[in-house]
């Protein structure tokens, strides 16, 4: 740890001499100062010590990492505090940010934590107050992004939309996955913002003047196409195989799918039920109800949060509920209404016209909108 206590006052180990004595701001116990060639100076506990908050065998990327990360703060003139302890919480965020008048306790996590304890450190700082940013360390980095990473760490912002932060102190570079989705088949899509900490203002990290085109820049021709392939592949992915099956129930070719389902990607990630199950079970559903019939926007909300599934992705650190579901659905119904394919009618909803879904791929082609 970096912090420790000497009559009642906090002083950071590099401001620390061996003549004094110092406590653990969490136990009370004495600490012992230690500096070295190669790391930084810290303070540790002695051979034996039972204490819950500050625990020892921090790694060296996560004293380097949350270090430059204070010193970051603290250039940016920013009230910072480094192992500030909170004794409502017993807890001690990494670093403790006082950013937009608002107390945000920064987390720099290096190491593997479940979603169960994450999302309970998350609400205890919620309910005392305080905001909380979780920062992937180099570990993270290295590794996949995956479905469960997302869910743990992601963030909602207007101008990122959904996005994880990381930072690597071996390089001293930040980077931030911003609109983090998935295409028609699952796959994790993003866009990459990379910064070194010194040359960006803090304030600044957030306002991107940028317009990202990323959501329409998957081409609707080449996505029908790779459809076929992977329909007709030695390997079908078991998802794209649950969908064709239910297309056969149906009587239809799922590779002659309407064009509609081609269209923009969600906003937000759909988890393990994908895009392509979502857009093909509405559009069924759609089929089997009467065109006489009128919906409110519950309803057809109703249907596409159905379909949707129960294992769609929670997402501890945003705030409001069911957002992922609410924008994905309000993008889709855009679509709907745009095609043609319901109308709006005194603030309820009518079928128009349904979608033609082709014989084959062949056909489909043909009919390829302009």
């Amino acid at each position: 740890m970096f912090v420790a206590n000497k009559d009642d006052h906090s002083v950071l180990a590099i401001d620390a001499t061996r003549e004094s004595k110092y406590t653990c701001p969490g136990c009370g116990q004495f600490v012992i100062l230690r500096h070295g060639q190669t790391r930084l100076s810290h303070f540790a506990h002695h051979a034996g010590a039972d204490c819950e908050v500050f625990s020892e065998g921090e790694t060296q990327a996560h004293l380097t990492g949350k270090t430059r990360i204070f010193n970051w703060c603290r250039k940016n003139h920013l009230a910072v505090k480094l192992e500030a302890y909170l004794p409502e919480l017993h807890q001690r965020p990494d670093i403790l940010v006082n950013w937009h008048h608002h107390w945000t306790a920064i987390e720099f996590q290096c190491s593997p934590i479940s979603l169960e304890k994450l999302s309970e450190r998350t609400r205890g700082y919620y309910e005392h107050g305080y905001k909380v940013w979780w920062i992937l360390g180099p570990t993270y980095l290295a590794r996949k992004l995956t479905l469960e990473k997302l869910s743990k760490f992601s963030y909602f912002q207007k101008s990122l939309n959904l996005f994880i932060s990381f930072y690597n102190p071996t390089n001293d570079q930040f980077l931030v996955k911003h609109h983090l989705t998935q295409d028609l088949f699952g796959k994790i899509r993003w866009v990459d913002y990379n910064f070194v900490p010194d040359k960006k203002a803090f304030n600044e990290l957030f306002r991107q003047d940028n317009q990202y085109d990323v959501l329409k820049s998957y081409h609707a021709y080449r996505e029908a196409l790779e459809l076929q392939r992977r329909l007709l592949g030695r390997y079908t992915d078991p998802r794209l195989r649950k969908v064709q099956n239910f297309c056969y129930l149906h009587h239809l070719n799922l590779a002659g799918c309407p064009w509609l389902i081609h269209g923009r990607l969600f906003e937000f990630p759909t988890g393990v039920t994908t895009p392509l199950e979502i857009k093909v079970r509405f559009l069924v559903k759609l089929t089997q109800v009467s065109s006489k019939r009128s919906f409110s926007y519950q309803e057809f909300f109703a249907w596409f949060e159905y379909i949707s599934g129960s294992s769609m992705l929670k997402f501890p650190n945003v705030a409001r509920q069911k957002i992922n579901v609410e924008m994905n659905f309000q993008q889709f119904l855009a679509e709907l209404l745009s095609n043609e394919v319901v109308q709006l009618d005194h603030e309820c909803y009518r079928i128009n016209k349904l979608p033609c879904w082709y014989r084959d791929l062949t056909q489909k082609l043909n009919f390829f909108p302009a």
